[in-house]
């Protein structure tokens, strides 16, 4: 099965007043440009703007989409909060896809947000002018005659559709799910009821998996819903902390791994709030706010998968974009779709990898280049450590050749581990799906408290009790990235200095 896949994403933005001043867009793949904020009246505004992103498709299977949010500012770029929009549904009226390519935009009943994707069967980039969004600027506060900066962002995300799929491959991995009492045999979600795991039969089973309920509020992948396409980038990253307060900054990072071999967003401001870029050649200091030049060098690192964020750092973005953490079931739904399960596959359907020792990149920073062989950054690649997102995938890859899963996600296998919401602990299936409302406390947390990371209630300093790695990364062999492999799916994460630990989040779909 062949489709058109993105190989990069990114968090695209521009800066707009209710007096119409606008400013460039910084963006990779989804670009954002010509934001502008329309005459105000009866307390809505729009907010047009243009919007362009390479080798999006829609297909008898699924589509992908932009998940695209706005952020305003009052006082002049201190504070940004997260702006309402002024109804639901699809098409709604006063919004716009623009001019280009037939969009669709579907706006969730909290307004946090709207879904933009092809309205009909086709594949390429889009490139829209004129794209309306509809700001209720009375619901949050601000008045008519005020003035207000806006920040539009873009996250790609691929669309997986409702029905049931397999769990397990009935393979070799480590405490793979099965059916019991066999553990040959995957077992099947059929529906978003709750599951019996246990040993009656046809219970669902893993190696010391006990007997407990998954309740039915917990997300189990059969209902339909949105996932990253691609992990969250180092520019991502840098542009959630460009919005956040001193405090909530100070939270969300760690000035002792600005930069290194891995990492390569650094602070360059000392101000208040700082300012954050990328910047792999280490031009120490020579980009600020004002002169944003050097955050846009073609080898800068800025679209590399963002390591060294601990799982309240990806929960606190994942909060702030008003998405959600995806949980193991979903995870391998997101890989597998509705196939038959294939004995220890990886995520592109089969359970061989593409030459992963010779998949050599001439320059692992590099926005455009893709890697000349192999489908998987996993232990043996060279150069080590984590690539570009979605580095080997482009317009021609097949899903194998692009290393991606069944809806195209993708490095769901390999690249960075991901963290997903496990079974195999109380806190973990007392997850609902709960959305962010894109609002972070006042230390910068998220602060859904149904999210691992809360111990009845309370949140835990360092912890992620209920949450897990599925999926594999760039130090571990290859078994580790196979689709079933839950090596260290119950694993809480204990700190931030983890360098091949990464995150994405998810959206229920409306």
């Amino acid at each position: 099965m062949k489709r058109m896949i993105s190989r990069r994403i990114l968090v695209g933005m521009a800066v707009a007043g209710l007096n119409m001043v606008a400013g460039p867009a910084m963006a990779n793949n989804v670009v954002v440009t010509n934001t502008d904020l329309q005459a105000p009246g009866a307390g809505k505004v729009t907010v047009q703007f243009d919007l362009a992103w390479d080798n999006s498709w829609r297909d008898g299977t699924n589509y992908d989409a932009c998940w695209v949010f706005v952020k305003y500012s009052t006082d002049g770029g201190t504070n940004w909060s997260h702006a309402t929009l002024a109804t639901s549904g699809t098409n709604p009226a006063g919004f716009s896809g623009g001019s280009g390519t037939s969009l669709d935009i579907v706006v969730p009943a909290d307004k946090a947000g709207a879904f933009i994707q092809r309205s009909v069967v086709g594949a390429g980039t889009v490139a829209n002018t004129g794209v309306q969004l509809v700001w209720d600027f009375a619901t949050n506060g601000v008045g008519k005659c005020g003035s207000a900066r806006v920040k539009v962002f873009a996250v790609e995300m691929v669309y997986v559709k409702e029905g049931a799929f397999k769990v397990g491959s009935g393979g070799s991995e480590t405490s793979p799910f099965y059916e019991y009492p066999t553990p040959a045999n995957p077992y099947t979600i059929s529906n978003e009821a709750a599951i019996a795991v246990g040993t009656n039969a046809g219970n669902l089973a893993y190696a010391g998996s006990g007997s407990n309920t998954i309740p039915a509020a917990f997300p189990k992948g059969y209902a339909a819903f949105y996932l990253m396409k691609m992990e969250i980038s180092q520019r991502q990253y840098c542009d959630f902390l460009n919005t956040l307060t001193a405090t909530q900054q100070d939270n969300r990072h760690d000035s002792a791994l600005h930069f290194n071999s891995y990492r390569n967003f650094i602070k360059k401001t000392s101000g208040s709030p700082a300012f954050f870029g990328c910047d792999a050649n280490n031009n120490a200091g020579a980009a600020t706010s004002a002169n944003a030049a050097l955050l846009n060098e073609t080898n800068d690192g800025e679209w590399v998968a963002c390591v060294y964020i601990s799982w309240m750092d990806g929960a606190a973005f994942a909060d702030w974009a008003a998405l959600r953490p995806f949980t193991e079931l979903e995870f391998e739904k997101a890989c597998r779709g509705p196939l038959a399960a294939v004995s220890n596959e990886y995520a592109w359907g089969d359970a061989t990898l593409e030459a992963p020792v010779t998949s050599v990149l001439n320059n692992q920073y590099t926005a455009s280049e893709a890697p000349n062989q192999g489908n998987c950054n996993s232990a043996g690649c060279q150069p080590l450590g984590p690539y570009r997102v979605g580095s080997y995938a482009d317009a021609s890859s097949s899903r194998v050749n692009a290393g991606a899963g069944y809806y195209g996600a993708l490095d769901l296998s390999g690249n960075l581990w991901e963290k997903t919401v496990t079974v195999a602990h109380s806190t973990g299936r007392g997850f609902t799906g709960m959305h962010g409302d894109g609002i972070l406390s006042v230390i910068g947390n998220a602060n859904v408290g149904l999210w691992p990371g809360f111990i009845d209630g309370v949140e835990e300093v360092t912890g992620a009790t209920g949450a897990g790695f599925r999926g594999g990364s760039w130090f571990y062999a290859g078994a580790n990235s196979q689709v079933s492999d839950r090596f260290a799916a119950a694993n809480p994460e204990t700190s931030r200095n983890q360098r091949d630990i990464g995150w994405r989040g998810a959206r229920s779909a409306p």
